[in-house]
């Protein structure tokens, strides 16, 4: 499987339906995390607490795997078609997928420690391998447009450093979690109409 996702080339995205596709994750990623973030109040409970204590298990397996599933389409998309070739970068979005459908699979709750740590676990590998692949094409556009590598990187930091610092300023609650998904649709919509332009 990760071999074929490292010789995916433009011919297996250049189609019409998956540009509608790429749109389609843009709105759904947000709009998605916004109704499940939102069945209980993000200001006392986290997106894995509403999945795993109010009742609401299946939708947060659901959101995540299909949110993940998304994400991992556009940014992949978005690589190949800016013949973007790095392995490892492409490597490192299937496993943010993975680590992100293991947190919302794996269950947090107080009775099972073990089980909530390898949760949170997860729940952190899949932001560091998201990011870290991200930075990675950034890295790549330097050598295209170092005005946009600049402006992207900037805005790749204010996702990280926003979402942590509003851990901080709340605890944890899903505000950070919320302003994560957000704030990373935002970043990858200014990505795609920057990169295309070149």
């Amino acid at each position: 499987m990760l071999e074929r996702i490292e010789n995916l080339n433009k011919q297996d995205f250049d189609r019409k339906y998956l540009n509608y596709l790429a749109l389609f994750a843009l709105i759904v990623i947000p709009l998605y995390t916004w109704l499940f973030g939102t069945k209980e109040s993000p200001l006392d409970y986290t997106l894995s607490m509403i999945g795993n204590k109010m009742g609401y298990r299946i939708n947060f397996i659901l959101w995540g795997t299909f949110t993940g599933l998304l994400l991992t389409f556009f940014i992949l998309r978005l690589y190949v078609l800016k013949s973007f070739h790095n392995p490892r970068a492409r490597r490192l979005i299937i496993w943010s997928l993975l680590f992100l459908v293991l947190t919302v699979v794996i269950p947090a709750m107080e009775h099972l420690p073990i089980l909530k740590k390898l949760h949170a676990l997860a729940a952190v590998a899949f932001g560091i391998t998201l990011s870290a692949s991200l930075y990675m094409f950034i890295k790549f556009l330097h050598s295209i447009n170092e005005r946009v590598s600049i402006k992207s990187m900037w805005m790749l930091f204010t996702v990280i450093f926003g979402s942590i610092l509003l851990f901080f300023l709340f605890g944890n609650t899903g505000i950070f979690e919320l302003f994560f998904f957000f704030s990373i649709t935002l970043f990858l919509i200014f990505l795609s109409k920057r990169v295309f332009r070149e």
